[in-house]
């Protein structure tokens, strides 16, 4: 199959949190050939081009205003998968919920999820996504045996560990400013049970969640924090903590049956009779109507019953995606659209930092209606945004009025300013607002200099663009 010129069409073109986007013409292709040929077309027009896998980046990473959109959801073919030894071949279109419905009944997961299983495999090599157990599994691309990479100059190239190690490195946390991945070969990783062992854990503030998931790091496969980040005072930071460990062969035999795929989904109703679909607009109400912070009061005080009820066994896909328990749960943001704030801190300056930027929003009288912490070790590959250290996820409603918007993004500018000067990082799927000036603190000024040789190397003509590139100054 070709791709002709009239396949273009315009569209407008967002960020998943809807609060940034633009028009682009967009293509979607089928093949490696249809790449080649839509990238020629962009080069005959000295125009620019992104690329963009579900379009799950919370912000513009997977955008280009004024540009061309590349959108490689229809390359979603499962090439090989070995059931012996977990090691899958597919196209970047391929989603997380593909990989795995494919996998499950082998008794294979793939080692590294995000909280929704809508992310393409592209996107998650791009971004180089982390999952609840980043401290001991490592990023995505740690799982990630090798790929081929469309530039746009045309080159199809071999990247591995050992056949051209720079670039497997750059590309994968290389925001697709490098090339397209073709194919992609990963490592899943054995699973005995369909099922997790959980347990919920109260955490009365900050202090207490790291000093309690830190003891725990030794004897987890994954750990993550729900924060109520309204609390103030002595329960700032409070929450509830979510531990799971894997099940030993023949430890759950009755987990067996749920490596079934169908009995790992999401449940698509509420106590079997409630369509999910229909909850944002209560979530809505909730965000708008400013009952956010006793939403959240009342989910800490009710965790109580959890915690004494632990453990208890969960799929792998309810413990999993959390954010695809509601479809269309950011809904909730409209019309402004949402963002997330995700600074990663050194362990030395992690609790006092967050501390500080969390007063900072009481401060400012804007204040997440959601935060996640998560632990976090070095990875190694070249555009990182990951520490030794700690995260935390704040998800922001934005205003539909000019001012409003202008006054979130000052504050997260501001906070972002604290976060660099205490030796943090960002990750790009979820940032919306920082400044070219950022790009070299966050990585220094070794790590831009080689990945703008590589971009240099590979897109010679600055072809590879999206609006977050662009607002980075990736291309100096």
């Amino acid at each position: 199959m070709t791709t002709n010129a009239t396949d273009w069409t315009t569209e407008d073109v967002r960020g998943w949190g809807m609060a940034v986007g633009g028009r682009s013409r967009l293509l979607r292709p089928t093949t490696v050939e249809g790449i080649q040929t839509a990238l020629a077309q962009v080069r005959e027009r000295r125009g620019t081009v992104a690329l963009r896998g579900s379009g799950c980046s919370y912000g513009d990473a997977a955008i280009c205003t004024g540009g061309h959109v590349l959108d490689l959801s229809a390359m979603n073919r499962i090439l090989s998968f070995d059931p012996a030894t977990g090691i899958a071949r597919v196209e970047p279109g391929v989603t997380i919920r593909d990989l795995w419905r494919h996998a499950i009944g082998y008794g294979f997961w793939p080692a590294v999820v995000p909280g929704t299983m809508r992310v393409s495999v592209g996107g998650a090599c791009a971004m180089n996504i982390h999952g609840k157990n980043n401290w001991c599994a490592g990023p995505f691309g740690e799982w990630v045996r090798s790929f081929r990479l469309l530039t746009p100059r045309g080159e199809l190239l071999h990247c591995s560990r050992d056949v051209n190690p720079h670039l497997f490195h750059g590309a994968i946390s290389g925001f697709g400013m490098l090339g397209c991945f073709t194919e992609v070969e990963l490592q899943l990783k054995r699973v005995h049970s369909g099922r997790l062992k959980v347990w919920a854990i109260d955490a009365r503030d900050l202090a207490h969640q790291m000093e309690q998931m830190e003891s725990l790091l030794d004897d987890s496969d994954y750990l993550v924090s729900w924060v109520d980040l309204h609390a103030k005072g002595t329960g700032l930071g409070r929450g509830v903590i979510h531990r799971a460990c894997q099940y030993e062969p023949g430890e759950d035999p009755q987990g067996l049956r749920h490596l079934d795929p169908c009995l790992q989904d999401v449940p698509d109703r509420m106590f079997g009779l409630v369509p999910k679909g229909w909850l944002w607009p209560g979530m809505w109400l909730a965000t708008h109507g400013g009952f956010v912070p006793f939403v959240n009061a009342l989910k800490y005080h009710a965790s109580g019953s959890e915690v004494r009820n632990s453990p208890y066994p969960q799929t792998h896909g309810a413990f999993h995606f959390l954010l695809d328990y509601v479809p269309r749960w950011q809904w909730m943001t409209k019309p402004g659209g949402l963002v997330q704030f995700q600074p990663f801190l050194p362990k030395d300056t992690a609790e006092v930092t967050l501390r500080r930027i969390v007063e900072m929003c009481h401060r400012a009288g804007i204040v997440p209606y959601l935060g996640v912490l998560k632990r976090h070790r070095p990875d190694p590959f070249l555009m990182t945004h990951a520490v030794d250290g700690w995260s935390m996820a704040m998800d922001f409603a934005v205003s539909s009025r000019t001012s409003g918007r202008e006054r979130l993004w000052n504050h997260c500018r501001d906070m972002a300013e604290v976060v660099l000067d205490a030796g943090g990082r960002f990750y790009y799927a979820k940032d919306a607002m920082l400044l070219a000036s950022s790009f070299p603190r966050i990585h220094g000024a070794e790590a831009v200099s080689r990945f703008r040789a590589l971009k240099g190397r590979c897109d010679p003509d600055g072809m590879l663009q999206t609006d977050l590139s662009r607002r980075m100054g990736v291309t100096g």
